[in-house]
């Protein structure tokens, strides 16, 4: 089924210049960009994205790594893409691997470029991608305009 998926460049991937290298790999699976941009991360933003796991104790942690704050990256920034295409959704989540980086296959993005920081106590996975068809409509109407949407 052709279908849409949201992919977010983390700031860890974004500081270690990984980005071309996470867009090649993703356009390589035959997928096509719908829409891209650079886009300023704020608390709301990122608690609004991550809002499934509000109430957990580890929130406040993703949403500072999501900033970039937990690593000291300033700026804030995240590239964001819609990739649409075949099973867009699980050929994506096959290539990034498994959110642990440490679990993930050293093959994928996440098990080749991503790490565990043991000093600051967070997964550095590089890149988030929609886990479902309802996550992917959901998490592109936060981060897209409808009209800054090709379609």
């Amino acid at each position: 089924m052709k279908e849409q998926t949201l992919i977010l460049i983390k700031p860890d991937a974004i500081s270690k210049r990984l980005s071309g290298i996470i867009i090649d790999r993703l356009e390589h699976l035959g997928l096509d960009i719908k829409a891209a941009k650079v886009a300023v991360v704020t608390p709301e933003l990122a608690k609004e994205h991550y809002a499934n796991l509000a109430g957990t104790p580890f929130l406040e942690g993703v949403v500072s790594f999501m900033m970039g704050n937990a690593n000291g990256i300033e700026d804030h920034r995240i590239y964001a893409f819609v990739f649409e295409g075949q099973d867009a959704i699980a050929k994506v989540r096959a290539e990034i691997g498994a959110t642990n980086p440490l679990k993930a296959l050293p093959h994928t993005i996440r098990g080749a470029f991503g790490s565990y920081n043991e000093k600051l106590d967070i997964m550095e996975n590089c890149v988030h991608a929609s886990g479902s068809i309802e996550d992917a409509k959901r998490e592109i109407a936060i981060w897209f305009k409808a009209e800054e949407i090709v379609k």
